[in-house]
């Protein structure tokens, strides 16, 4: 036996093991830090609250954007990116001073080459301050498919307040849980008031679905909600806001205050005839129902702010003019021009934005979308 081997090894072969594994998990548990699951907590499941930026309640499943009906009705990547939490939140009034999370995601790929894991598949905690303002206090970081996070409020935010709590971006929740220290309230938060409790829709692609902010509370949309403290539909998809006839058909079954249409990186170099079928086939289905919802179109935003507008921008504009000649109204157009900024900063890729874009084009569109409200 070599001289250098510990005396232990005159154990045998089953006791050293089990002195192995004890040795590992004392290991584990020391190394850790203090788990919500290892304190006094008291767990709800999310669908216990209000689940904000649903179209369809009756959906299947309580984090689906679309509902079992709109599956042959939008292409099939829309249908699968429809499973996809993008834009939901869960609304609750707690006087805790910490609030745990507990996620379980639909799919194992946590981030994207172009987007961090904070935001595909990440969550956020909104608390309103004292004077009616949202402000951000953490974000849950994924590791795996089952997550856990802790958040802690500052000390001018304690008490009684209201909070969102936002989902993944790009993938799925199969559960959710809300935990608070026992003793501490966490209820329902109260309806939003009558005169803001109409959603605002928003259809496009992968910019809006939310593409490729750090976190799920800095996809435009959800800046947009809060700047006009307003709920929000993001029915964003990936390489899918194409317009397709029967999409309109499916955004009439809803009831907005508005509409708003940010589909040109998705519609590429089509006809000005087929936009003009797109676009028009879009409006009048919506028309259809909702005679006086406000329809915003969204232009098509380069980093090159010279090279606006672009073609596709125009011919989205010369679509839309047509409608308007024929005497559709509530009809409005924003052009790309300042949409992000023209400094060429706020993209990551090019296309997609960053935070800073998608902050911008919120801060340009809200007082547009609250004046049409009005």
């Amino acid at each position: 036996m070599p001289a250098n081997l510990p005396a232990r090894a005159n154990l045998s072969l089953s006791q050293l093991v089990c002195c192995l594994v004890a040795a590992l998990l004392v290991a584990t548990i020391l190394a850790q830090p203090e788990t919500a699951l290892a304190r006094d907590v008291q767990w709800h499941d999310a669908t216990d609250f209000e689940i904000e930026g649903r179209g369809w309640p009756e959906a299947t499943a309580p984090y689906d954007r679309l509902p079992d009906s709109a599956q042959g009705m939008v292409p099939d990547v829309a249908w699968q990116l429809s499973k996809d939490s993008a834009g939901m939140c869960v609304r609750f009034v707690t006087d805790a001073s910490v609030v745990y999370t507990s996620w379980t995601l639909t799919r194992t790929a946590l981030d994207m080459p172009h987007m961090p894991a904070t935001g595909v598949s990440g969550v956020d905690l909104y608390a309103r301050t004292t004077g009616r303002q949202w402000r951000f206090i953490g974000n849950g970081r994924p590791h795996h498919v089952m997550n856990e996070a802790r958040f802690e409020f500052p000390e001018h935010l304690q008490g009684s307040r209201e909070c969102l709590l936002y989902l993944p971006l790009y993938n799925g929740i199969r559960g959710l849980q809300i935990g608070v220290n026992g003793g501490s309230r966490l209820e329902p938060a109260p309806p939003r008031p009558v005169e803001r409790r109409q959603p605002i829709v928003v259809y496009g692609t992968s910019i809006a679905q939310g593409g490729c902010a750090s976190r799920p509370g800095m996809v435009w949309s959800a800046i947009l909600g809060r700047l006009l403290d307003r709920p929000m539909i993001n029915l964003g998809f990936s390489s899918s806001g194409t317009m397709e006839p029967p999409v309109g058909d499916l955004l009439a079954e809803l009831d907005p205050a508005a509409y708003v249409i940010d589909c040109i990186w998705n519609m590429g170099d089509l006809s000005q005839e087929e936009y003009s079928r797109r676009v028009g086939s879009l409006v009048r289905s919506i028309r259809s129902k909702h005679p006086q919802t406000p329809i915003i179109f969204v232009g098509q935003s380069l980093i090159h702010s010279e090279s606006h507008p672009t073609g596709f921008t125009r011919k989205q504009e010369a679509a839309v003019a047509a409608l308007q000649a024929e005497g559709v109204e509530g009809l409005t157009v924003i052009p790309g021009t300042g949409l992000i900024g023209d400094d060429g900063e706020g993209t990551v890729d090019g296309v997609h934005l960053n935070d800073l874009g998608m902050d911008r084009q919120a801060h340009y569109l809200a007082p547009i979308v609250s004046s049409l409200l009005r």
